[in-house]
């Protein structure tokens, strides 16, 4: 193609970026301040520059068309004076950069144009599951399958995780949260760099020895918004393999949210632009979105949006009282509950004072929007270093560990990492239940950590954020599906999807509403309803009354009863009295619990957790 074969005029304002129109190619771009300015064409004979008039100004925009542009698939970009410039809503970029690996030159920038970008989706639709039903696993599209343990064809990438359907199904899985996917910018340059003789390094301090770039793993930045990330790929067509993923998703039930972070000076118009387009593009379910100028009432409000999940992770409950509740038939809204987590992991070290505080956590919901989660974090230990560690061992991040965070909440149970005794593991067995047991049995929406199910570790790095190896990657056990731990979860996932009375879509109100002689939600201790919350307690028992929730629509869901043991004592329960003909019996325990079958009260050994269901006596 040669340059008089191109033929642009001015257009006309239509969606931004470039799309087929009737009359041929349709370019729009925000215009820069200064500069001459236009589209670079890389083609198999050369690049071809096309500078853009002023002409094709519409405001603030270039608005050109192309008519009987002879070529229908190409790379491009646009250039500023000597500038590379990469299109902000390319569909598709160069799929020849390596994974955390800078480029030499400006490929990383083009964009790819595909004329045909159909997609057989059949009837698939986003699936709309209501938040209180849905139980999210959180992962890293790389990482999840990148280890040669994983087993799959192709490692680190959507066909990889698409090979991992059947577990996640097997464990009870029916949401993924996938950290960032889009075409984040993979390397973090050092802007003090400057090379030095390599003579020298030698003699240097390991502090005072430059580092160049890093791996940029999690991809909490910017990057081509509208465009899967082409490594994440095994084949140049990162699309059609993330909707071929996301198709089978959805076909075997299971919805997908993505995590976008923006920085402070992206526009809400912008970022409502994303979120639509993964939307009707993708037919994603949902957004964890984050950043500091996120346009939250925008994007609640959005009628494309309405029944997508929205999860703002720096949302206040008031505020976000204000801005939900715009579709009266489906909760879209949630925030991520920070506090649960901290929270949460005093109480299961044994700190005085938490009862009360706690025990808000666990009943916490909201009518009008949900409540997200988490015991564990990418920002922090995995589970079985928050029983492993005291404190964090980042050197590896090449800080001095000075990264991350030094406020874990965490407890090593007596030693620091790897242990051999078998008390140790004992009771690091039973606190990684206990961390579960908490994050499952309480009301709000659960997210379990990728590789927590069969105690993944990160070796005691909390901010592994330029890990791109096993620091980050899961290390697939053999035969995983049937490790004790595994099962563990397993079933306490089960036990959560079984009873909805543990999952209500609006708030317990601690009363009996119904007069049915129970009140939603209990509170008891070694006296049936006198629960103790003084500050030196470490002790509770929940009840929940299953009259207040039918299963399937049709019959009372049953008498759940949580008994929560973090002190380093033994205790006694008082079970309630059930109804007559009902009768209690264990349904999991973290530390071997006997079944009281049908007796009124029970011993919990020191630091666990046991869940009781009380039903009709066969």
């Amino acid at each position: 193609m040669l340059k008089e074969d191109i033929n642009p005029q001015k257009g006309y304002i239509d969606k931004l970026g470039l799309s087929r129109v009737p009359e041929g190619l349709s370019v729009v771009i925000k215009a820069p301040e200064r500069g001459t300015f236009g589209m670079i064409f890389y083609l198999k004979s050369g690049e071809l520059k096309v500078p853009f008039k002023d002409e094709y100004l519409c405001g603030s925009l270039f608005c050109v068309l192309f008519k009987d542009l002879p070529i229908e698939d190409f790379e491009y970009a646009f250039y500023n004076d000597d500038k590379i410039i990469r299109d902000e809503y390319a569909y598709l970029t160069s799929s020849k950069k390596k994974f955390g690996v800078p480029e030499k030159d400006d490929k990383h920038l083009r964009s790819v144009f595909i004329n045909n970008r159909d997609f057989d989706w059949e009837d698939d639709k986003p699936l709309c599951r209501p938040l209180n039903d849905t139980v999210i696993y959180k992962l890293h599209v790389r990482g999840f399958t990148k280890h040669a343990s994983s087993k799959v064809k192709d490692r680190g990438t959507f066909n990889g995780l698409k090979e991992k359907i059947p577990y996640l199904l097997d464990l009870g899985i029916n949401a993924i949260e996938c950290m960032p996917l889009f075409d984040f910018e993979d390397v973090i340059h050092n802007p003090s760099f400057s090379k030095v003789d390599k003579n020298i390094i030698p003699f240097m301090s390991k502090e005072g020895k430059p580092w160049e770039y890093k791996t940029n793993y999690w991809g909490y930045t910017y990057g081509a918004y509208f465009a899967p990330k082409s490594s994440y790929a095994s084949s140049p067509r990162a699309d059609i393999e993330l909707k071929s993923l996301i198709k089978e998703l959805h076909k075997n039930g299971i919805e997908i949210i993505l995590e976008f972070y923006f920085e402070a000076d992206a526009r809400p118009g912008f970022i409502l632009d994303v979120c639509r387009f993964w939307v009707s593009e993708y037919h994603v379910d949902g957004f964890k979105l984050m950043g500091v100028s996120i346009p939250i009432r925008l994007l609640s409000s959005d009628p494309y949006l309405l029944s997508t999940k929205l999860i703002f992770d720096s949302l206040s409950p008031d505020k976000a009282d204000q801005i939900s509740g715009y579709n009266k038939n489906f909760k879209n809204v949630a925030i991520l509950n920070q506090a649960f987590l901290y929270d949460c992991r005093k109480f299961l070290k044994s700190d005085e004072d938490m009862l009360n505080t706690v025990s808000g956590h666990f009943r916490c919901q909201y009518d009008n929007f949900g409540i997200i989660n988490e015991i564990t974090s990418y920002q922090g230990f995995t589970l079985n270093d928050l029983v492993s560690y005291d404190r964090k061992h980042n050197e590896a991040n090449g800080e001095n560990n000075r990264d991350g965070s030094d406020y874990n909440y965490s407890w090593n149970c007596g030693v620091e990492g790897k242990s051999r005794r078998k008390a140790i593991l004992t009771l690091r067995d039973k606190q990684e239940k206990n961390a579960l047991m908490m994050l499952m049995l309480s009301q709000g929406t659960p997210v379990l950590l990728a590789g927590d199910e069969f105690l993944n570790s990160a070796m005691g790095n909390n901010n592994p954020y330029c890990q791109d190896n096993t620091t980050s990657w899961l290390i697939w056990k053999e035969d995983v599906t049937s490790s004790p731990f595994y099962l563990f979860v397993k079933e306490l996932i089960k036990i959560r999807k079984a009873h909805p009375i543990l999952h209500m879509n609006e708030h317990m109100r601690q009363m009996d509403y119904i007069s049915c002689g129970y009140p939603d939600l209990s509170y008891h201790g070694e006296q049936a309803w006198f629960p103790g919350f003084e500050n030196y307690n470490r002790h509770l028992g929940v009840m929940y009354c299953g009259k207040y929730k039918k299963i399937n629509k049709k019959k009372d869901d049953d008498f759940i009863y949580i008994a929560y043991n973090m002190h380093w004592n033994e205790h006694i329960f008082a079970l309630p009295k059930l109804p007559a003909g009902c009768k209690w019996h264990l349904l999991l325990s973290s530390n071997n619990t006997k079944d009281v079958d049908g007796e009124r009260t029970v011993s919990l050994s020191p630091r666990s957790i046991a869940v009781f269901a009380g039903t009709k006596d066969k």
